[in-house]
């Protein structure tokens, strides 16, 4: 009897409870890092290059506000400073290049360079630390918080970051 309240809806049972803690759990390998890393590294690059996208430093932007929410839970200690010089070098950089309202890649400072060069450094030791769950979850927090802010999110694949 549910007494004028809707009845409750049972969760589906998993299949195979362990396989799903060992996933979570479970720290990303050399390969996945890398695989991570990537897009990270090849916006860098363009960066570096003067050469980058609006989309790309928006990569790297997103690399930095994920490396400050591994730093926020407290998986990963003391690096709060390297991301934040990153964050500030980014919105220098996203500053001048929208001087004209329009995005027009910029040259960069040698100072904002090491900072993002820095931060993927950082970001790429975060990873090799951190258990798929817990950076999964992080991305997840960070994702409903840009869309609650308003902002928007797309998922990106390697190729479309690169044109």
């Amino acid at each position: 009897m549910t007494h004028g309240r809707t009845p409750r809806r049972p969760r589906p049972v998993n299949a195979n409870p362990f396989g799903a803690a060992l996933r979570k759990a479970a720290r990303l390998t050399a390969s996945e890092i890398a695989d991570t890393m990537a897009p990270f590294r090849l916006c860098e690059k363009r960066l570096r290059e003067g050469a980058a996208s609006e989309d790309q430093h928006a990569v790297l932007h997103t690399a930095v506000q994920i490396g400050l929410g591994i730093e926020q839970t407290g998986i990963v200690r003391g690096l709060r400073e390297v991301f934040e010089d990153a964050e500030r070098a980014l919105a220098g950089i996203r500053a001048r290049a929208t001087q004209g309202g329009a995005w027009r890649a910029t040259a960069l400072h040698h100072h904002e360079l090491k900072a993002v060069r820095q931060a993927l450094d950082c970001h790429e030791f975060q990873l090799a630390h951190v258990s798929a769950g817990e950076l999964h979850a992080v991305a997840r927090k960070l994702i409903a918080r840009t869309q609650s802010s308003g902002g928007n999110f797309t998922r990106r694949t390697l190729e479309e970051i690169t044109l």
